[in-house]
């Protein structure tokens, strides 16, 4: 059975459904060498039945390494995409760590083969979120796993000093794909010989009540009986409980194939999606929002997701922009702050998996809501399309000169109008602060652009949400709004806001004045929306950064 094949492949668009054919691969686009760990026939079998669904309509190989012998089948696979027009080939390695001898070995046997086409190397399928979301969805299966210890079972190594960087690779994906399962502790048992698998085990499991063994690799699987997977069934230690998570049949891993290319062969025009998030609320605020995105339809596909960050109103303008064939796909956050749902909406789209956690996501705010972020346990969103997002408004000089044009237009004697720029705010003082100087900020944009014709541009923020902190809020933005009518003047209030208005009217009942609207619609915040998009796109062909530190040109680069 010969286990190289060059096919052309097809582009996916849906996590569930077969890969749908497209037409022949342009002359540009790439080859794809997908390399695999030897597993046995079984395990081979599913690995080419994951293969063989990405491949269609692709320059792509697949080469299952073994020993000295996977040379001819790499030189044979790498000459094939050459003849097949590739000038350049994308190595897309299947395995669950760097680290893996095999992989290396596959790496060194590329590095002096003559006439070949150029490589260029993925990130393995171990440090993406694909291998992540597979383990976890095994682990949210078991119900009884309240603070029992997990004994997570990894395969590959051939001495101690492999299995050292393995485990650290195994303990990575473990860690993440257990967090918020209520998992006692993570342990990984990984050992280079298959006689220590049981004393490993048994050491891996003392002390821990109900351990529950799980073993995750792309290890032996002959057939339904020769398995890695009962190999750990039989060196397990009495009273452990053994749930085998083999990563094979799984849909992921065509998904991770069909994903690094779409990052290797830049998306076309027509192939760019945008999923609008913004608050939402009535009809109207929605149809105002949808109007006011509807500029970005002439250059992309877009979606409206209108929610405080909801995975299931995200995933179905993701599916949408899917079937309308976007390759890549931009979730642009409109908020006042750059930090609302930044978090969530990356766990979401693993990137906090892949890129690492935000810079401060501990503080992450949810715009002022609470109880409706993502769960402890997301079930994150599994894409073939590339998946970034971007946005929060903050003081945004587009932002600012809106506002400030917004004013103009109520303005009848500017000499002796004051603005009193307002916003949302934060229950945390900390937060609070942060709007304030935000504020504060575009107040001194505002002037610069010719706002100091006005008596005065006042800020503040409602904390509309949190009681205790509201009264002495409001009280404040009163004062300034009474101030204002001192000496013939009046004010107008201008809300820092997305879209529209907020509870000005109430909060200021009984007081006079003028009162302008938000950012959005405008042909600025259409333009901001669009710069933004504009923005991410570059970072879309661009790989991922590394799970831990050290490069992605190749296997090993990092060690």
């Amino acid at each position: 059975m010969r286990l190289l094949r060059t096919v052309v492949l097809a582009a996916a668009v849906s996590p569930g459904a077969a890969l749908a054919a497209t037409a022949p691969p342009a002359p540009s686009e790439p080859g794809f060498l997908v390399l695999a760990p030897d597993r046995g026939f079984l395990g081979n079998e599913e690995i080419r039945d994951a293969f063989e669904s990405f491949a269609k309509g692709r320059r792509a190989s697949l080469v299952v390494v073994t020993d000295e012998r996977t040379r001819g089948r790499l030189d044979a696979a790498l000459e094939t995409l050459r003849d097949a027009g590739a000038a350049r080939v994308v190595v897309l390695p299947l395995f669950l760590s760097r680290s893996d001898p095999r992989l290396a070995r596959a790496a060194a046997l590329m590095t002096d083969a003559p006439s070949l086409p150029a490589l260029d190397w993925a990130r393995p399928f171990g440090e993406s979120v694909f291998a992540v979301e597979a383990l976890a969805s095994r682990l949210r299966r078991i119900e009884d796993r309240d603070r029992r210890t997990l004994v997570l079972v990894g395969s590959g190594a051939q001495d101690e000093a492999q299995a050292r960087r393995l485990r650290e690779d195994w303990q990575r994906i473990g860690d993440a794909a257990a967090a918020g399962l209520g998992f006692e502790s993570v342990r990984v048992v990984l050992v280079p010989r298959s006689a220590d698998l049981g004393a490993a085990l048994t050491e891996a499991a003392r002390g821990a009540d109900r351990p529950l063994v799980v073993p995750f690799h792309l290890g032996s699987k002959l057939d339904g009986m020769m398995t890695f997977d009962n190999q750990v069934r039989g060196e397990a230690p009495a009273g452990a409980e053994v749930r085998a998570a083999d990563l094979t049949p799984d849909a992921s891993l065509a998904l991770w194939m069909a994903r690094e290319a779409n990052r290797a062969t830049p998306p076309a025009a027509g192939e760019i999606g945008v999923v609008v998030l913004a608050h939402g609320a009535d009809y109207q605020w929605n149809e105002t929002m949808r109007q006011a995105v509807a500029p970005l339809a002439a250059r992309y596909l877009v979606e409206p997701a209108f929610s405080m960050a909801d995975p299931v109103v995200i995933e179905r303008a993701v599916r949408r922009l899917e079937a309308r064939g976007a390759r890549a796909i931009v979730i642009l956050r409109v908020f006042g702050l750059a930090a609302s749902f930044r978090a969530q909406v990356e766990q979401l789209i693993g990137l906090d998996v892949e890129n690492g956690p935000p810079a401060g996501a501990a503080a992450a705010q949810d715009h002022g809501h609470h109880g409706h972020g993502q769960p402890a346990a997301p079930v994150r969103l599994l894409s073939s399309a590339l998946l970034i997002t971007v946005g929060g408004v903050e003081d945004h000089p587009l932002f600012a000169q809106t506002l400030l044009e917004r004013a103009r237009a109520l303005s009848k004697d500017p000499a002796r109008e004051t603005l009193v720029l307002v916003a949302h705010g934060e229950g945390d003082d900390q937060r609070d602060a942060h709007w304030r100087k935000l504020l504060a900020s575009i107040a001194t944009r505002m002037r610069a652009s010719g706002g100091d014709r006005f008596r005065a541009i006042r800020v503040g923020t409602w904390r509309e949400d949190w009681p205790d902190k509201r009264r002495d809020a409001v009280a404040e933005v009163r004062t300034f709004v009474e101030e204002a009518a001192t000496r013939s003047g009046r004010a107008i209030v201008v809300p820092a806001r997305t879209l529209g208005q907020g509870p000005e009217k109430s909060l200021l009942e009984g007081l006079a004045f003028d009162l302008a609207e938000g950012f959005a619609p405008h042909p600025l915040f259409a333009r901001w929306a669009s710069e933004q998009v504009a923005a991410a796109l570059p970072s879309l062909s661009a790989p991922a950064r590394p799970a831990r530190a050290g490069g992605a040109a190749g296997p090993g680069g990092d060690r």
